[in-house]
């Protein structure tokens, strides 16, 4: 307990020792030392499993009633911020030692007083941020007591926050001191897929630096694994990813789509698409001032993702979407519904930007609330005039993470309506049960209306009233009419037509049966 408050339950210094041997320990073999300061400790056998506190003199009393206490008169006052305490054999030789540091308690009002740092595992043999905790007792710690934390399971890991690749070499920052590392004959360091292999390693006291036998390929995610390294005293295996990415280029990744008026109770999203031809890791990219994401989060070529604060809203209120390609945010900027812009950046550097306003909407919906703008094209830019316009209301009006309903990179020659069959029988089974229309048009924007008639000419279901089409899709037909009954066997006819704010009009027709199965 370095840092007590005298407001708090335990309001003075201690330090806790523990035998975790299966014998009785003379303590007056053995010495305290606080920085450089050494005090010898007192006559006393303490049994195996049991705790004895050192503490200041003046303030024994206090701690009676916590079990074995040893009151020193030499008490060195202990480092809030930072210090160190060791225990010393009778041949001054270091029988335990620990460096603690208040980063340790991570919590801000932890850090500020009242609260001790307890070990985890008394059998593991290093002492460092991975191996210890703050206390999570009610009252601030466990004096006298099994710790809080205790696990005598627990066994750390070695993490690399941070990696920098040059050709043949890569250097892995450790996220805690290598104190407890050692590589044995047993270590072994492999690559997954086994495209390299370590020629040799440098082990320092916060790095790993590996030598490969050749270049790491640029693009590819490689995994590293080293297997078999003796860690505070336990066997321990740990991976880390490596992505040796290519310099970023303007327009590498592309903004695709964005939807700044969601429906009620929905939420904005922006996604985005990899036009580049190679794999991108989303790590450290940002959303106008917003990361993206903190850990590696790689988009395939031609791969889309989705940025939203509610994946499941979002897949909730659009069924053309794909919750694994969305990334779920703490936040996004704000989207206005009139006019916004949106940013997108690596490292500071500009790599798209869309400015877009709710007039880029197709002027024949009444209604463009939940409706997203849609990217028509990857290759134009993205802010070139009609580049963006409204998603499909056939698809339900937005396409998070998947293909766009009116991308035209695939543009066919001319307007086409069809059907996959003539007959159907929407009273039996399998996909004979129902009508496809099927459908790619050449103009850019279109709407759509289909109303289907019986033989007589009279109107048996508008299927669909001014919709914005897509240029490529389908439209199902179960045989029921507007009221929801099931049609009468017999010839059917359809009407398609599609029409353009700049003024294009065409008009398709048909005929087809319905039959009823065991009729």
């Amino acid at each position: 307990m370095p840092h007590p408050l005298p407001t708090a339950f335990l309001d003075s210094e201690y330090i806790e020792i523990y035998n975790n041997s299966s014998q009785v320990i003379t303590l007056q073999h053995y010495t305290l030392q606080v920085g450089n300061f050494r005090v010898p400790l007192a006559d006393y056998y303490l049994a195996p499993g049991q705790y004895m506190l050192l503490v200041d003199a003046a303030v024994a009393p206090k701690f009676a009633r916590f079990g074995n206490v040893m009151p020193l008169r030499s008490w060195r006052a202990l480092q809030n911020v930072a210090g160190s305490v060791s225990l010393l054999d009778k041949g001054h030789n270091v029988v335990d030692h620990v460096l603690y540091s208040n980063a340790w308690y991570e919590l801000r009002e932890k850090k500020n007083g009242g609260w001790s740092l307890e070990r985890i595992n008394p059998n593991l043999a290093c002492n460092n941020s991975n191996t210890w905790r703050a206390s999570e007792a009610r009252n601030g710690g466990t004096p006298g007591q099994r710790n809080s934390v205790w696990n005598a399971q627990y066994n750390p890991t070695i993490t690399f926050p941070s990696l920098q690749i040059t050709d043949s070499r890569i250097v892995l920052h450790f996220a805690s001191p290598t104190d407890g590392i050692t590589f044995g004959n047993d270590t072994r360091i492999v690559f997954e897929p086994a495209e390299n292999s370590i020629v040799r390693y440098e082990l320092s006291t916060d790095s790993l630096v590996l030598y490969t036998d050749r270049p790491i390929k640029w693009d590819e995610p490689t995994e590293i694994r080293l297997q078999d390294i003796l860690y505070c005293g336990q066997l321990t295996t740990t991976a880390v990813s490596i992505f040796r990415a290519s310099p970023t280029r303007y327009n590498d990744l592309v903004v695709n789509e964005v939807l700044f008026d969601p429906k009620a109770g929905g939420d904005d999203f922006v996604e985005l698409y990899n036009r580049s031809g190679r794999i991108i890791n989303l790590r450290g990219w940002q959303i106008g001032q917003h990361t993206i994401s903190s850990e590696d989060h790689f988009i395939e070529v031609g791969g889309y993702r989705a940025l939203t604060t509610s994946p499941d809203r979002l897949q909730q209120d659009y069924p053309h979407s794909v919750r694994e390609n969305m990334i779920a945010m703490q936040a996004l900027p704000a989207y206005p519904n009139t006019r916004g812009t949106v940013l997108l950046s690596k490292n500071s550097t500009l790599v798209d930007s869309l400015f877009y306003q709710s007039t880029m909407h197709q002027p024949f919906l009444a209604n463009v609330r939940g409706i997203s703008l849609e990217r028509q094209s990857s290759e134009e830019d993205t802010n070139s005039k009609g580049n963006f316009s409204s998603a499909s209301t056939l698809v339900g009006g937005a396409t998070p993470g998947y293909r766009n309903s009116t991308d035209v990179e695939k543009k066919v020659k001319k307007n086409s309506w069809w059907l996959d069959r003539k007959t159907f029988s929407p009273s039996g089974n399998g996909s004979e049960s129902r009508l496809v229309f099927n459908y790619a048009f050449s103009e850019r924007n279109p709407m759509l209306n289909l109303t289907i008639y019986d033989s007589n000419g009279r109107v048996v279901n508008r299927l669909i009233r001014n919709k914005s089409a897509g240029l490529a899709g389908e439209v199902i037909w179960d045989g029921r009419n507007e009221q929801g009954t099931l049609c009468p066997a017999g010839i059917y006819i359809y009407q398609s037509e599609i029409h353009t704010s700049e003024g294009h009009y065409q008009q398709f027709k048909g005929s087809f049966v319905l039959i009823h199965a065991g009729k």
